[in-house]
């Protein structure tokens, strides 16, 4: 399998069957691993080619038009093919087309091997971001100058299959092997391919051949390759340095002084006095044993604000310091830029450890058991998904599942191989001196620096801190969402889904494998088999009763909640919230059919805790296959306990300091119902973190509202504490927000909440289109709903796409924002549509995005059980629910919405605000009076969308009239 012909076609549609044909083709031969020949041409497709097409390939009517027919140009093509194996990206429609040619022209079939880039890059690729051509391309520097035609997308695929082909023969002889015997259903021929490497790599091991300095990076071990690392004891102890006779003020000199390290360390810094002024307020806050909330301006620089100040006095005085971030994707930043970078220009070494919750790390132990148990099971999704873990295995350190790129299915298998505590074997396990978690533990337990997530500082609150490593200072970034992570987990919820999988998990699959070790044990203990077999066939009841049981039971649920709730048109599910006296009368039996459920579960549990000790038999060291099953069914069993506990607190909502409520998936055919617990305040579970340590140190940069931290220290419990242990510092950003920043609201929008809100829908989408023709694309527009969003979308696709736009909608073309954002970065005028997550986190510098739209302004749901109930609360203590809590808010994610557009020094944009009562109403001027400085117009659109152009193109916007 040396001779290759990579090919790519540009069709005039998706479907040869339907009448689309080819209308240019690209081949790429392959010989020895070197590319010999280079093959492209037009084809007149005999019919006009739609306007979307040309639009994505720039291919036209005219480029075709005397281009040579298929019939003219299928004997080169077969000549290319004839004896070499067809490789594609996405074979499968490439081959279809191909095919389709081949039998109209009167051929035979192409009945060669076949290899698909996207199938190999995903096994192969296990870390890779998308699997796209153009992006795979321009992650591996591949050149590829025009995507969508053929004959450039050829070329970067036979650059990318070489590629994919010197990693492949780089592999260890073990990962092939594994590979193999999970590859044999994939649609393409990549067995073949992996007979023939193995082949190789086992002639040149019977004739003694060095397999040469890459087979140092692994560590092969049970017949698994490893990316090499050592074992914990092997890890340098922290050392003596020079720290402890450095000061503040010398560190910041050398790091931001004139020709400093930081100048060279870091593209584009600047020395900025807000920087400064944070590093300082934060060492001293540390120093004094304070607690300080710092609300840092976007371009500030707060990552290495804080991180300088926590690194040197970790060092001076030998202690740990924790850094939390709110999301996975800050603390992966963290460690991609702003620490290399100090570890490169700090004066002296410091140590730094990644620490996420269990669940985040592969147990090897579960990962080995099933493959050995079914390597050759599943369906192909789930099998290249295996086949991308085995893979994996000889790239990362981590174990981390935050570096995969895992498929829908990939997600669920992911939960049967995760580390969990309830079925780890500790040291038992084969595999304690490689696991990513343990070794995760011990990193940290040597690291200055603990950089953890705001869901595993809750996890180590909620654990009497048996989680992290002892610590007295904590750094808190995206401190604006820690009541929302702390209300997300010291909550509970269940649903039926979650109910049917444990159902399903406490199946055949597992008493099957006791059995099997049971009817062994019966060789010697004559009657193992046969109370196995009664104890089987209880279970194999038990389970169809607990089926039944769940089935009448969440049929009932739902009814509960379509009568009591109502359908969200953002989610799609019906919502109500209940209480005990909501279950009082006919609505009684719910509970009662739920604790009947909850019995059933627990009898299921009981029987099966008797097979297991069938099974053991008495052995108090039972062989590691048994021992491992068993290991796991205990896990089980206390995730059966766990769930009957949460359910039982969800039925009876005995606590009166949660709200309560249920949500229906209404537009799904299985109605699943989900129960939820929240707490109407969380300052007293976040109490020891504040009490229990020296400082802590809470940032962001939307804290404040109306320059007030008020809003913010009594959600968590600050304002409880005395005066003088909290300090708050507001740094201004580095930003001419009056030069760079235009800020526009429309006067003559309809109101919303009007009686005509199709007028107000119309005259957004009319806005939008205005805005985007103005800035050329390079718009963020921000929604507060899906289901608008998705309107807006729909209704200026098609025009927009007339004017050479390229719109992408969140949950549209993709649910992966980094996906999104990468391809508005990458087309010269594109519009990002989003809601949610889009309105935090985005950075698109530069001249990529120079417009955002705000639709809305961004209130929370006012019928929200934990919006209803936490209002509730403040009347009671005689407060405004609206200024006290949904006001704040509210502009805390305006700021951080409007802080996507201004990025550097450099930028300039336009925001536009479609709700006129940000000027309108009493409380509109909070929001503004909360915004950076920026030049705000207010006045009939017509004259407003007349500023955005000139504005982008440097000139000064007129006064405000």
């Amino acid at each position: 399998m040396d001779r290759f012909i990579v090919v790519d076609l540009e069709t005039t549609g998706s479907s040869p069957r339907q009448g689309d044909r080819i209308i240019q083709i690209g081949a790429v031969a392959i010989e020895d691993g070197r590319i010999t020949h280079v093959y492209s041409t037009y084809v007149n497709p005999g019919q006009p080619i739609p306007a979307y097409i040309t639009h994505m390939t720039g291919i036209t009517d005219e480029m075709v038009a005397d281009a040579p027919t298929l019939e003219e140009v299928l004997p080169d093509l077969l000549r290319l093919l004839d004896g070499r194996t067809f490789v594609a990206h996405n074979a499968s429609f490439d081959l279809q087309f191909l095919q389709e040619a081949l039998v109209e022209q009167g051929y035979y079939m192409f009945d060669g091997h076949v290899l698909d880039t996207v199938e190999l890059a995903r096994f192969l690729l296990p870390m890779q971001g998308s699997y796209r051509l153009v992006e795979l391309a321009d992650d591996l520097e591949i050149v590829h100058e025009r995507p969508h035609q053929a004959d450039s997308d050829a070329l970067a695929t036979a650059h990318l299959f070489l590629h994919l082909l010197d990693l492949l023969k780089r592999l260890p002889l073990v990962t092939i092997q594994r590979l193999q015997l999970l590859v044999s259903s994939f649609r393409s021929d990549v067995g073949r391919l992996l007979r023939q490497i193995e082949m190789e790599k086992l002639t040149e091991a019977a004739l003694e051949q060095p397999a040469g300095d890459a087979e140092a990076e692994w560590d092969i071990y049970r017949q698994f390759a490893l990316r090499h690392r050592g074992i914990p004891g092997d890890m340098p102890l922290r050392e003596a340095t020079a720290a402890a006779d450095t000061t503040l003020e010398e560190v910041i000199e050398r790091l931001m002084g004139e020709g400093a390290a930081l100048e060279h360390g870091l593209p584009g810094f600047q020395r900025r006095e807000a920087q400064e002024a944070m590093m300082r307020a934060i060492h001293a806050a540390i120093e004094e044993g304070t607690h300080l909330l710092v609300e840092a301006g976007t371009g500030t620089g707060k990552s290495l604000a804080y991180l300088v100040p926590a690194v040197l006095w970790a060092k001076q005085h030998h202690e740990q310091i924790v850094v939390s971030t709110n999301t996975i994707p800050l603390q992966e930043q963290l460690f991609q830029k702003e620490i290399p970078t100090l570890l490169r220009v700090m004066p002296f070494p410091f140590t730094v450890a990644k620490l996420k919750g269990r669940g985040n790390y592969l147990c090897l132990r579960k990962f080995e058991q099933n493959l050995e148990e079914g390597a050759e099971s599943g369906s192909l999704e789930l099998r290249l998904v295996k086949a991308q873990m085995v893979t994996w295995l000889t790239q990362t350190l981590s174990g981390d599942v935050e570096e995969l790129n895992l498929p829908p299915s990939g997600t669920l298998f992911w939960q049967q191989v995760r580390s969990d505590a309830n079925s780890c074997l500790h040291r038992q396990c084969p595999w304690f001196s490689r696991c990513y978690y343990f070794r995760a533990r011990e990193e940290s337990k040597e690291a200055d620096l603990v950089v953890a997530n705001h869901s595993l500082l809750m996890t180590d609150l909620e654990n009497d801190n048996r989680i992290l490593p002892s610590y007295q200072v904590a750094i808190i970034d995206e401190a604006h969402h820690l009541e929302e992570a702390a209300t997300r987990h010291m909550g509970a919820q269940h649903s039926t889904a979650q109910l049917q999988f444990l159902v399903e998990r406490m199946g055949t699959d597992c008493t099957a494998l006791l059995a099997g070790y049971v009817s062994e044990l019966s060789h010697w203990r004559e009657d193992a088999d046969e109370k196995a077999k009664a104890l089987l066939k209880a279970l194999a009841a038990f389970q169809q009763q607990a089926r039944d049981d769940l089935l009448a039971w969440t049929k009932q649920l739902f009814q509960w909640v379509s009568k009591a709730g109502e359908e969200s048109a953002e989610t799609g599910r019906i919502a109500a919230r209940y209480s005990k006296a909501s279950f009082a009368g006919r609505s009684e039996r719910l509970v009662k059919a739920g604790d009947r459920f909850i019995q059933r579960l627990l009898f299921f549990a009981e029987s099966l805790e008797q097979l297991m000790a069938l099974a053991k038999g008495g052995d108090e060291n039972p062989p590691f296959l048994l021992r491992s099953a068993l290991t796991d069914m205990r896990g089980l069993l206390d995730d059966v306990q766990e769930a009957c506990h949460t359910l039982h607190f969800l039925l009876h909502c005995d606590d009166p300091h949660f709200v309560y409520w249920m949500e229906g998936e209404s537009r799904t055919p299985r109605k699943h119902v989900y129960l939820f617990a929240a707490p109407l305040e969380v300052s007293q579970e976040l109490s020891p973190l504040f009490a229990n340590t020296r400082s802590v140190i809470l940032t962001s940069a939307t804290l404040t509202v109306k320059n007030s931290f008020s809003y913010l220290k009594a959600s968590i419990g600050l304002d409880q504490l005395p005066e003088a242990r909290v300090r708050t510092l507001a740094l201004p950003s580095p930003f001419d927000y009056e030069k760079q920043g235009l800020l526009l609201i429309p006067s003559d929008f309809p109101a919303l909440g009007s009686e005509d809100e199709e007028a107000y829908l119309h005259a957004v989408i009319q806005g939008c289109l205005d805005v985007i023709r103005a800035a050329h694309g390079r718009t963020l527009i921000l929604f507060t709903s899906a289901a608008m969003l998705r309107l807006v979308y729909d209704a200026i696709k098609e025009q927009a796409g007339e004017e050479g736009f390229t719109l992408l909608g969140q949950g549209i073309d993709s649910n992966n924002r980094s996906k999104l954002v990468r391809k508005f970065q990458r087309e010269p005028k594109a519009v990002l549509f989003g809601t949610g997550s889009f309105w935090e986190g985005v950075d698109i510098p530069g001249e990529a995005l120079s417009a955002l739209v705000i639709v809305r302004l961004p209130f929370a749901p006012p019928n929200h059980p934990v919006t209803v109930g936490r209002a509730e609360k403040l009347k009671e203590a005689g407060k405004n629910p609206f200024m006290s809590r949904a006001l704040p808010q509210a502009v805390i994610q305006f700021k951080q919405g409007v802080g996507r557009l201004i990025r550097h020094q450099h930028d300039r944009g336009v925001v536009v605000v479609f709700d006129a009562r940000i000027v309108e109403s009493r409380y509109g001027r909070v929001f503004l009076q909360s915004l950076p400085p920026f030049q705000v117009q207010s006045g009939p659109w017509p004259k407003l969308r007349e500023l955005i152009a000139p504005f982008l193109n440097g000139m000064p916007a007129p006064p405000d009239t």
